[in-house]
């Protein structure tokens, strides 16, 4: 598959100063001079009131808006970004022409030298607003917001229906605004499920940082894998995700 602009393999420093590097798989570069993203509209819906994204960023630009997954048509979109309602916090919103529900942290994100693992799990079927969706960073569940209006219960959205997806970039009549510039690896959506930290592996502290020890997966959750180097499963169909500049 080829690769547009600079949305190249990551390739780390094993430590400062150090003469060589390596690749990390299922990993992927983003620079938003470059115009490039990851895209995929699904064939069929999966279940759009319950599902969860996870995976590890590393910013590369503060101050602006930093869209990590999008999904929609037209002027009806939801996305996870950084630099949306609060320079550097995260969101988690939907947006139709005003807010049907908007989650914005009070926690900022501003140290480009650190790498996050973000889990966002949704389950619109809870009747308690605040269990409908949970963001954990780092391990840690996320519990104060600058915003925070919550999906309606039972609400189906754009992710997980059959509208355009994309990493990296808004989709629809926001395609090209807040593209992404940085880093991601092992970003995963599993459909029908929404999980804790603790499906994704055991965070340890080390005097390198935190880190996620990903050989505890649980390797029996069918997931999807967004990345441009394997197949993504959606219910059990194997399909790629296609690139764009």
């Amino acid at each position: 598959m080829a690769i547009p602009g600079n949305a190249n393999l990551l390739l780390l420093q094993s430590a400062a100063g150090a003469p060589t590097g390596y690749t990390i798989d299922r990993s992927v570069r983003f620079n938003s001079a470059d115009s490039a993203y990851l895209n995929r509209t699904p064939a069929s819906a999966g279940n759009r009131k319950t599902w969860t994204w996870a995976g590890w960023v590393k910013r590369s630009a503060l101050g602006g808006e930093d869209k990590l997954f999008t999904a929609g048509s037209g002027s009806n979109i939801t996305y996870m970004s950084f630099g949306d309602n609060v320079t550097d916090g995260f969101t988690f919103a939907r947006y139709t022409g005003s807010h049907t529900f908007r989650l914005s942290t009070t926690q900022v994100f501003r140290d480009p030298s650190a790498w996050y693992h973000i889990v966002l799990a949704v389950d619109t079927s809870q009747a308690t607003d605040t269990n409908r969706v949970k963001l954990y960073v780092n391990g840690t569940q996320v519990t104060v917001f600058t915003t925070a209006t919550y999906p309606a219960q039972n609400g189906e959205y754009e992710i997980n229906n059959t509208n355009e997806h994309r990493i990296g970039d808004g989709t629809g009549s926001y395609s090209g605004a807040g593209q992404f510039d940085g880093y991601l690896a092992d970003v995963q959506f599993i459909d029908g499920q929404a999980l804790d930290p603790t499906s994704f592996g055991s965070l340890t502290t080390t005097a390198c940082g935190s880190q996620l020890n990903t050989l505890e997966r649980i390797d029996r959750i069918l997931f999807i894998v967004f990345t441009l180097q394997i197949p993504v499963l959606l219910s059990g169909q194997p399909t790629t995700f296609s690139t764009a500049i």
